[in-house]
């Protein structure tokens, strides 16, 4: 007979399945209620029931049932004494009801999950016996019962839907055995399937490429080996020194914990892990699936995967202790998802996408490709963790749009289906508006930046493994960053996972260490190249073409990225053909005899990809890079090589949209640096952008940008320039918000903390004049913040707000709400438009889910590529302004974010 751990589950659950079995064997009848410790009922019922089974009066009256959880088990006695004393709790409760003439129930039946001795009158059952005889005159009962432990055992061999909603909670021991004998036949038989895949996926997954993330010597190193979690905030700004910082593995592995069934009235639900470019997105999706993966092997006899299997699960676990990261309490199966393949093949595909469908092709295990409808067997035999990575290499509307409804379908049907489904997603924060909010309730994590104690653990892990036989140079590296990450430019450079690790690279060749993100990459390539060419036996062609294989890398990026934003350039791969025709053509152009010119194309090729190893090839005749901050840093490189008007022009097109801003910033330092001269018209172009026109007025694309570059520390030398672009960005602060996000938040900080008495003086004028034009605005309410003291804020905001002028804090609205709330002004206001009425009609059938996020619907971004649409969207805004910011501002987010969307 097989054993179930009860203490496994939590006394929610066992409430739940307590509710299960009671409305199995007592009947529809049934009403159970909401959990809860301490409410005197689980469920109850009145008249007739067939029960107790096969005894000769059946129970016909008012019945309870009361479930009695034990957190840990104490043994059979201890056991026992807790469970009779919480009964003897029960019955006291129920005669004190009785005394004030509330109705007391003819039937109890109590569930625990404690066992009860058979024992003659001394056990645990005869002891519940002689109990309850001794008050049911007292309480006027006419009959009880108890299901124990060994009870409950029995129900759950013979009850298969119960034990199989309940089966992770309660498996124990070698879980490949246990599930062969509980799970029917034709799910047995893919128990070893299953294990295999997930033993394979945790084996293969478990490098990370050092030449992939910031070393050019292509060695290999474990994520047990420098695996650590990241911080964030979760539902509120991931900026300032008031954040409460979360660790977000741990965190989401918590929420991971609950059940998502609508069994348990929630359903399923997420999180989405939003951060920046190289903030450890997809490394911590790895993570969490390779968590799940010990978990779900965990007590399982390895030793028939062989000898490596067992090496990998025992340096996995001693990482995640090191990472404070535990086992989670829910074992539930990771499948793990890149985005881009998935939009990739819904771009192919025609009709209707099912993401079931996809999940079961992917599933090739030991060469066999697993049946959608075996698939959805087993995810409602056990609790599932769909892990989505990386919306924002999605940025196709329409390929977006049916992938979030791919995902609202197949959470939908999850649900249909009694699947306990928790999904993690990930995405860039550009161009991300909470699109999961359309498909799940899921809640935002946001990256936030590491700290200095952070950084330095984290390059002192990746020079433990590198320098592992040199602890002198690993002291050296220590030293060097030190004082970089103490320095005032250079600290910025270290905020990120990919950023220290490129630093500890270029640290260990004991160069200066650079100033700018864009010189952080050109550092890091030149090293790598470097490196290349100073060991003995290098290839000529590598010191003699050092251009052409530069302007390879370059076209390629840029070909790469332009190919992103493709509808079916979701998972992009630049051809071998393409990439040997166009280096041809450059050799011949450079004088090559023609002849010559493919051969050494060829070369060159084969020198990049195994040599510098910066582009790879997963697929014959395709290479992509794998770091995507590498592709955008050769991008940006291609895009500001030429003529000056052409590169103006060429920046000009691509500065309102989401899918080349971090390309944008990076070719933005480099331009700075290489020709000074287009510093001013450039910065010109940015500052000028937000008055071309009433809609880019309103979204402030321009204002945004010019934030991101004053905070990357661009153009420090030139203090005319960054007053420019602060200037620009300080319009920021006239958003009628609630909240005082990261996004100005940062920006405030920055300018306090300068030094600079004629930056801190423009912040202080802006304030002033952006509050006094809206009392709701942001600059209101950080004055309205900061109003005490003696600083210079203190007294503008005592200057700013007098004469009675208070902060007016609009309403704070989810993503559903705002929904609503637009539809209802475009519904007062359409007047018969026919703008307004396609505005309308793509708000139609949005489900209003309560999340955390504010989030656009992709409809609404559809109809408002008509001009008409935008028009009235514009008219709208300013009418609301004043009388409705809330729905002002949702308004304007759907104009920004459909401004930002890349147009092919």
């Amino acid at each position: 007979m097989v054993h179930y751990d009860m203490y496994r589950m939590g006394w929610q659950q066992f409430e739940h399945m307590v509710q299960s079995f009671a409305k199995d064997v007592l009947g529809n009848g049934l009403r159970p209620f909401g959990s809860g410790r301490d409410g005197q009922r689980e469920a109850d019922f009145r008249g007739r029931v067939a029960f107790p089974v096969g005894a000769g009066r059946t129970w016909n009256g008012h019945g309870v049932v009361q479930a009695k959880y034990r957190e840990q088990h104490a043994g059979t006695l201890s056991d026992s004494k807790w469970f009779l004393g919480e009964v003897q709790k029960e019955l006291k409760r129920w005669q004190l009801k009785k005394l004030q003439s509330k109705n007391v129930p003819s039937y109890l039946l109590f569930a625990t999950n404690v066992s009860l001795s058979g024992v003659e009158e001394v056990g645990g059952k005869d002891q519940f016996e002689t109990t309850m005889q001794r008050w049911s005159q007292e309480l006027g009962l006419r009959g009880w019962y108890v299901w124990d432990y060994s009870e409950l055992r029995t129900m759950l061999d013979n009850n298969t839907d119960i034990r199989k909603r309940y089966l992770e909670q309660i498996i124990t021991g070698d879980l490949l055995e246990e599930l062969r004998q509980l799970l029917p036949q034709p799910s047995a038989l893919e128990i070893d399937r299953l294990a295999a895949y997930t033993v394979s996926e945790l084996t293969s997954r478990q490098w990370v490429r050092t030449g992939d993330v910031g070393y050019g010597d292509g060695s290999k190193m474990r994520l047990a080996d420098i695996a650590v979690d990241l911080p964030c905030s979760i539902g509120e700004p991931s900026t300032g020194p008031k954040v409460r910082r979360y660790k977000a593995a741990a965190a989401a592995l918590a929420r991971g914990n609950a059940t998502y069934t609508s069994v348990s009235g929630r359903g399923p639900a997420g999180v989405v892990l939003v951060g920046g470019p190289g903030q450890g997105k997809s490394t911590l999706c790895q993570l969490v699936a390779h968590t799940y993966r010990l978990a779900f092997l965990a007590e399982t006899d390895l030793t028939v995967f062989g000898p490596k299997a067992e090496e990998a699960v025992l340096a996995l676990r001693s990482r995640l202790a090191h990472a404070e990261i535990s086992m989670p309490v829910k074992r539930r199966w990771p499948v793990l998802v890149e985005l881009a393949k998935v939009g990739a093949a819904i771009s192919r595909q025609e009709g209707t996408f099912s993401l079931l469908h996809y999940l079961a092709s992917q599933l090739n295990i030991k060469g066999r490709t697993t049946p959608p409808a075996s698939l959805l067997d087993w995810m409602k035999s056990w609790p599932i963790c769909l892990i989505l990575d990386g919306l924002d290499e999605v940025p196709d509307s329409r390929v977006r749009a049916e992938l979030v409804a791919a995902i609202g379908a197949f959470a939908t049907d999850a649900a249909g289906e009694g699947v306990d489904l928790f999904i993690i997603a990930s995405s860039r924060p550009q161009g991300y508006n909470g699109e999961f909010g359309e498909a799940v309730d899921c809640s935002e994590f946001r990256l936030v930046e590491l700290t200095e104690t952070e950084a330095l653990a984290y390059s002192e892990a990746l020079t433990g493994v590198r320098q592992a036989d040199d602890p002198f140079l690993a002291d050296q590296v220590t030293d060097r960053l030190i004082t970089a990450v103490h320095g005032r430019v250079t600290q910025k450079l270290m905020t990120t996972p990919l950023q220290v690790t490129i630093m500890t690279a270029l640290a260990e060749d004991a160069v200066d260490l650079p100033s700018d993100r864009f010189e952080l990459f050109d550092r890091y390539y030149r090293v790598v190249y470097d490196r290349e060419v100073s060991k003995p036996g290098a290839v000529g062609e590598l010191k003699t073409l050092r251009g052409h294989i530069d302007h390879l890398h370059e076209e390629a990026g840029v070909r790469l990225q332009r190919s992103a934003q493709r509808p079916s350039g979701s998972d992009p791969v630049v051809a071998k053909r393409e990439i040997r025709k166009l280096l041809a053509r450059r050799l011949s152009a450079a004088g090559f005899e023609d002849s010559d010119a493919d051969s050494l194309a060829e070369k060159l090729i084969r020198l990049s990809t195994e040599r510098l190893v910066l582009l790879v090839s997963r697929r014959t005749g395709k290479y992509e890079f794998d770091v995507r901050s590498l592709q955008e840093y050769m991008a940006a490189r291609a895009l500001t090589t030429g003529e000056d008007a052409a590169i103006i022009t060429g920046l000009r097109q691509l500065l309102p949209v989401s899918h080349w801003r971090n390309t944008w910033l990076l070719a933005a330092e480099r331009l700075l640096s290489k020709r000074e001269h287009l510093g001013e018209p450039l910065v010109e172009m940015i500052t000028e952008f937000d008055q071309e026109s009433v809609e880019a007025s309103i979204t402030c694309v321009g204002a945004d940008l010019a934030r991101e570059l004053y905070l990357d520390n661009f153009a420090t030398e030139f203090p005319r320039l960054r007053r420019a672009l602060l200037s620009s960005a300080l319009t920021l602060f006239s958003d009628p918000s609630p909240e005082l996000g990261p996004v100005p938040r940062r920006l405030l900080e920055a300018v306090k903390s300068t030094g600079d008495s004629r930056e801190q003086a423009m912040l202080l004028e802006a304030l002033h004049l952006h509050a006094r034009a809206d009392l709701s605005s942001l600059a209101a309410k950080v004055l309205s913040d900061n109003s005490t003291g003696m600083d210079d804020l203190a007294k503008q905001a005592r200057i700013t707000l007098s004469e009675g002028r208070r902060y007016v804090r609009p309403r704070s609205l989810t993503g559903g709400e705002s929904v609503v709330a637009l539809r209802a002004a475009l519904e007062a206001y359409r007047g018969g438009n026919a703008g307004a009425t396609a505005l309308l009609d793509s708000l139609e059938g949005v489900r209003p889910f309560s999340t955390e996020g504010v989030w656009v619907p992709v409809d609404l971004l559809q109809a408002l590529e008509a001009d008409d649409a935008r028009e009235i969207l514009v008219r709208l805004i300013r009418r609301l302004k004043s009388s409705r910011p809330e729905v002002a501002r949702y308004a304007t987010l759907a104009l920004r974010t459909r401004m930002s969307r890349p147009t092919i």
